[in-house]
């Protein structure tokens, strides 16, 4: 039998894919990155593509191992059908999944693309970044009594996933000049010094001789400074910034059209 939970060894093999993606300094070593995954899951298939919501039409397959035929129909025909994309699109969640509730109907258009080149097993994020850049991370052919095990990766690694992204294209996007912590109060790098050393909301609140409402008050304020809406999220940002890892500004203009990737879907 398969288990579907996490061991020692999955823990440790986690934190080394969280803190690869912070060594990414070129677009390169994206494949390299997501294959590091098949060390969790085992799978056949995995790709990311980036979008931007203030031109959804222009889409590029930045990495891929799944079949070149099947890219270009997907980002040309199907993309604009996948419930995923569309949910990502349409709400003002920081990162979501395939999985989400309320996406189990798929549109015959992307099932019978996926049935046409052999993909069984599928499982996607997404993660809106600034300016309206989201990437959408994918995974397929893996044993399907993983897929919750899988879901909770994904759920973890898209955020440092998409910074590696944004740090393996620096200086095209134009970004923030300041990193996200240091619109963070003393007490709020505190708290997120803790967080990220694994510690629950209940053992901040014990080490800092504060209420749990307290915490739970801060982190809400740092999740809104970062812009994250969970709790990963806000790590992966923690991460990138302390390290002074996030990419630099550009020189270009700011707006959103210069953020917006030109990209054709030929």
């Amino acid at each position: 039998m398969v288990k579907t939970g996490f061991s020692k060894k999955d823990f440790e093999r986690l934190g080394e894919l969280t803190f690869a993606a912070r060594d990414i300094s070129g677009i390169g070593e994206l494949p390299r990155l997501l294959r590091r995954v098949e060390t969790l899951i085992p799978h056949e298939y995995s790709g990311c593509v980036v979008f931007n919501l203030f031109n959804p039409s222009s889409v590029s397959v930045t990495h891929s191992d799944y079949p070149q035929e099947f890219c270009h129909l997907y980002t040309s025909q199907a993309i604009q059908a996948d419930p995923a994309i569309n949910h990502l699109a349409t709400t003002g969640l920081t990162i979501t999944s395939s999985e989400d509730r309320g996406l189990l109907h798929e549109p015959k258009t992307v099932t019978g693309l996926k049935l046409d080149f052999g993909i069984k097993t599928c499982i996607s994020a997404g993660v809106r970044g600034l300016q309206g850049l989201c990437t959408y991370w994918a995974f397929s052919n893996y044993d399907q009594r993983l897929q919750v095990k899988l879901r909770t990766i994904m759920d973890v690694v898209s955020p440092h996933f998409h910074l590696a992204y944004l740090r393996s294209h620096a200086p095209h996007h134009s970004l923030p000049s300041q990193p996200p912590s240091a619109a963070l109060t003393k007490r709020e790098q505190e708290i997120m010094k803790w967080v990220t050393a694994g510690k629950t909301n209940w053992e901040i609140s014990m080490i800092l001789g504060v209420s749990l409402n307290t915490i739970k008050f801060h982190l809400k304020n740092i999740y809104d400074k970062v812009g994250a809406d969970n709790r990963w999220t806000a790590i992966a940002h923690w991460q990138w910034s302390e390290a002074n890892l996030l990419p630099p500004q550009s020189r270009e203009s700011s707006s959103a059209e210069t953020a917006q990737i030109s990209l054709s879907s030929k």
